[in-house]
């Protein structure tokens, strides 16, 4: 009689467990898909951040608090900033945005691919809670890191962690880290 009653009670708490779920799968994904809200930055002046040097082909720099540096541009949609997060794959330099329709992606260590000046322009510094807007992309730092959205992808960088962010079903972007060395508010 024990027995019968032993698997009863195994078969009842199996079936709640199929209709219930797990604790581990009641917590919701990361949201990789719903891009930053920057609004509440306060918007600089572009122009001093615009290298005059014909060098820097209209590229916009900015260098952080803790020294990461970021370009926008040429042309709409495009930003990167440098930057090694301790989960960020080996061999890495920084992320971009390509035109707001692709990315973001990592940028290789031995590429050509820059985020400083290439002449003799220098880079302003963009003070937390700074935010700049050039051609559709749009950077925020705060004290954390830095922010870029160009569209409806984007990235964020910290010393840490990161999170990049493209539209649902999308293809071409690089990976996420797995979503347990993202900060709570982030997941």
């Amino acid at each position: 009689m024990r027995r019968i009653f032993g698997m009863i009670a195994a078969v009842a708490a199996m079936a709640a467990l199929l209709t219930t779920g797990s604790v581990a799968s009641a917590a919701p994904a990361p949201d990789y898909h719903q891009v930053p809200d920057l609004s509440g930055y306060s918007a600089v002046d572009p122009a001093p951040y615009r290298s005059p040097d014909y060098a820097d082909n209209g590229r916009t720099f900015f260098v952080t608090p803790s020294g990461r540096t970021c370009a926008l541009g040429p042309g709409r949609g495009y930003n990167g900033c440098s930057g090694h997060p301790q989960t960020a794959p080996p061999g890495k330099a920084g992320a971009a945005i390509s035109g707001g329709q692709n990315g973001p992606y990592w940028i290789p260590s031995n590429t050509s691919y820059r985020t400083t000046p290439k002449g003799w322009f220098s880079a302003p510094l963009l003070d937390i809670g700074q935010s700049i807007t050039v051609d559709e992309s749009t950077c925020a730092v705060s004290h954390d890191g830095v922010t870029c959205v160009a569209g409806p992808r984007a990235f964020t960088l910290t010393a840490f962690w990161f999170k990049f962010v493209y539209p649902a079903g999308d293809q071409y972007h690089d990976a996420n880290s797995d979503p347990k060395f993202l900060p709570a508010d982030q997941r």
